[in-house]
């Protein structure tokens, strides 16, 4: 479902519907409500095929209610022939204003900034358009829970095993090839020695490339990350029973 289409088309139809119900010779109130009412009924139904997410259908019920609310004021007024107060004037201000700043909003949400906006408002961009998008909200569904199920039980077996272990060349990271080493010791700390594992190195939504530790002393693993562009990477560490992921950041 497009959004665009569905919010300022149905404002267009919003002002359509109601001059169309004015020229009939509603009353301003009844046009008002027909004028939101019709292009409200016709997305609910569209709702059906395609579920955009409950802020933005809030956002269309409130734009489209609030420009039926400002014409029907307008329309009294100007029936009434008489001049218009200030705190009305005011109140149609700012309803216009929110209509606005709500379509600004889910613009935004929806496909990020305009390349010029976000150039001239976000700093460190180095001439290059950033991606502004809203990558989404977390579905809180099966999968969800068992994602977190599974970093609690690994963060429960890390604990459990007692291990000390540190990674240097990780905080810092580069575009390009990266020595990192692992240094892991035990509960009392004695070096490990002779431990299998490797690294798993991927973009989000990728499958992630091994990377195979060698140990180069006791207690002491050493691999190469290939970052081969900028951007959020996520590594995983896998040291024998030992589990451990990073988000990176690589400028």
């Amino acid at each position: 479902m497009n959004i665009e289409l569905t919010l300022f088309g149905g404002l267009v139809v919003v002002v359509m519907l109601f001059g169309i119900a004015r020229l009939l010779r509603m009353p301003a109130e009844l046009a008002g409500l027909l004028a939101a009412g019709l292009p409200l009924f016709a997305y609910v139904v569209a709702l059906f095929r395609a579920w955009p997410g409950l802020d933005v259908v809030a956002i269309h019920i409130a734009v489209f209610g609030i420009a039926a609310f400002v014409l029907a004021v307008l329309s009294r007024y100007r029936a009434k022939q008489t001049r218009m107060h200030w705190v009305p004037k005011a109140l149609v201000a700012f309803f216009l204003l929110l209509v606005v700043v709500n379509a600004g909003f889910l613009y935004v949400s929806t496909k990020g900034l305009p390349p010029v906006l976000a150039r001239a408002l976000l700093p460190g961009t180095g001439g290059q358009t950033p991606h502004t998008g809203f990558s989404g909200t977390t579905r809180h569904g099966e999968a969800a829970a068992k994602a977190i199920g599974a970093d609690l039980s690994r963060q429960h077996r890390n604990q459990m095993l007692g291990w000390e272990v540190r990674v240097e060349g990780l905080r810092m990271p580069s575009v390009g090839r990266n020595a990192v080493t692992v240094f892991a010791d035990d509960q009392e700390g004695r070096p490990l020695a002779g431990l299998a594992g490797e690294w798993r190195v991927g973009k989000p939504g990728t499958e992630p490339a091994s990377i195979p530790l060698q140990a180069t002393a006791a207690g002491q693993y050493e691999a190469g990350l290939d970052f081969p562009i900028a951007g959020l990477w996520l590594v995983e560490l896998r040291l024998g029973e030992y589990r451990q992921s990073w988000e990176i950041q690589v400028p």
